[in-house]
C-alpha cells in the first residue's frame, strides 16, 4: 500500500526478500519520478535494502511479518522510519568501522554503509515493535 500525502509517503510488506524486492523496485520507481535527485534515491535505495533485508533475514527468521516504511521529504532532509514486530534487535553497538579485510565474513559492511549515507540513526524497542529512524540530509547526499 502506498500513500502520497504532502511529501509523505509509507509502504508496507512482507518481511520476506521477495516481497522486499518488489517494495524497494517500486519505491525506487516512484521517487525516481519526484524532484529528489537521482543519486539520493540510489542511496535511499542502498540504505533500504540494507535495512530491510537486515529485518527479513534476523527479525523474522521463521516466519515473516510485516516491515512498514514511512518517508518524509523536507526542503533539508528525507528522514525515514522504519517499523516491524520481529525480533528485537539493536544497532547501535553495529557498523561504526568497517570490518578488517583480514576478517572478512559475510556481511558486516551493511550498518556502516548505512551509518554513511545516514545522519541522527535512532533505535527503540516499545510495544513490541521495533522502531529505527534516521535522515538523510539533502546537502550531504553527493
Amino acid at each position: 500500500m502506498m500513500t502520497d500525502r504532502a511529501k509523505v509517503l509509507q509502504v508496507e510488506c512482507a518481511g520476506k526478500l521477495e516481497d522486499i524486492r518488489c517494495t524497494l523496485r517500486d519505491l525506487h520507481r516512484y521517487l525516481q519520478g519526484s524532484a529528489i535527485p537521482r543519486e539520493w534515491v540510489e542511496d535511499l535505495n542502498l540504505v533500504l535494502a540494507e535495512v530491510m533485508t537486515n529485518i527479513a533475514r534476523h527479525g523474522y527468521p521463521d516466519e515473516p511479518g510485516i516491515i512498514r516504511v514511512r518517508l518524509r521529504q523536507t526542503r533539508e532532509f528525507l528522514e525515514c522510519h522504519i517499523t516491524d514486530d520481529g525480533i528485537a534487535f539493536d544497532p547501535s553497538h553495529l557498523g561504526r568501522f568497517a570490518p578488517e579485510p583480514a576478517e572478512l565474513r559475510e556481511g558486516g559492511y551493511g550498518w556502516c554503509i548505512i551509518r554513511d549515507l545516514t545522519r541522527d540513526i535512532c533505535y527503540e524497542r516499545a510495544n513490541g515493535y521495533n522502531n529505527l529512524s534516521f535522515s538523510i540530509p539533502f546537502e550531504t547526499m553527493q
